[in-house]
């Protein structure tokens, strides 16, 4: 591995525990609350600012099927977010980070039907090992008396999700309009951000609006940090699927950003981790390993 493409791995591993970190700040606001789509619409309008600053658009030049390949990654976009946040209010930094980055199987497994890339026995275990990894991250929840669905459905939802942008990642860089990836970014981005913005005006009030301008200002900076790492993450992962093989990439950078979340949620909300959590944490990255290979 080169010195840059290093750098932009670790900046990824960076942005993308970032956004798991600044999710978990903002996940405090229900589903369909104002304040919840305000928050969603915060961390896409960020985003597609970045990338239109950022990134070399020509509007003229797009072409009609990345206005089409935009609005499908766009929608995987907001139920990837929408998801995640809502899983984060009850679920743990570190379990919801190792769950949401086994998505990356499915571009795997499409990698395999349609563009003749061939699965090995590895692969095939590691596919496996998702399945009890799903299903002890939902075991201790339901021993608490938790409803299990107010968790690990969206983060399921989360995880296919992020798994569909991958191989839309990988659809629109196989096109003939390759090049238009910055333009291909910043449309997801936009459409997620009018999509939320709209979310805003059917929204409900929440019945505990707290009146102190800095308890309401602070999450929506914490959102802008969302939109700013999310961002980030998609268009350096796009760059170094690139420069690295996958072999090397996903294995660094999903596992480096499940033990950097891991981290930083027992540091800032004081997570525990019990032997269900370890066994999810080691059973995620054997998956992650195994499926590289």
């Amino acid at each position: 591995m080169d010195a840059l493409s290093l750098i932009l791995l670790i900046i990824s591993i960076l942005s993308s525990a970032g956004r798991n970190i600044f999710s978990k700040y903002i996940s405090s606001y229900s589903f369909g609350e104002k304040r919840f789509f305000l928050s969603q619409a915060i961390i896409f309008s960020t985003g597609s600012f970045i990338s239109l600053i950022f990134g070399k658009i020509s509007f003229p030049n797009i072409a009609p099927i990345t206005f089409i390949y935009a609005f499908i990654y766009g929608t995987l976009l907001l139920c990837a977010q929408w998801c995640y946040t809502v899983a984060l209010k009850r679920g743990k930094t570190g379990i919801c980070s190792t769950v949401y980055s086994l998505g990356f199987i499915f571009p795997t497994l499409s990698g395999a039907i349609f563009w003749s890339e061939k699965l090995t026995v590895f692969n095939i275990l590691g596919i496996l090992i998702v399945i009890p990894t799903i299903i002890l991250s939902g075991r201790k929840k339901g021993s608490e008396g938790m409803n299990i669905g107010a968790y690990l459905a969206p983060l399921l939802i989360a995880m296919l999700a992020s798994g569909g942008l991958g191989i839309m990642q990988k659809v629109q860089q196989s096109s003939a309009y390759a090049n238009q990836k910055d333009a291909f970014i910043f449309l997801s981005f936009l459409f997620s951000a009018v999509v939320s913005f709209a979310g805003v005006l059917v929204g409900h009030k929440s019945a505990e609006q707290s009146s102190d301008k800095k308890t309401r200002l602070l999450p929506m900076l914490f959102a802008a940090g969302v939109g700013v790492c999310f961002v980030v993450c998609n268009i350096l992962n796009t760059t170094l699927a690139g420069r690295l093989s996958s072999a090397l990439l996903f294995p660094s950078l999903n596992i480096g950003t499940i033990f950097l979340s891991m981290l930083l949620g027992i540091l800032f909300f004081k997570d525990k981790l019990s032997k269900n959590d370890g066994a999810i944490l080691l059973l995620g990255c054997a998956a992650i390993l195994l499926i590289s290979i």
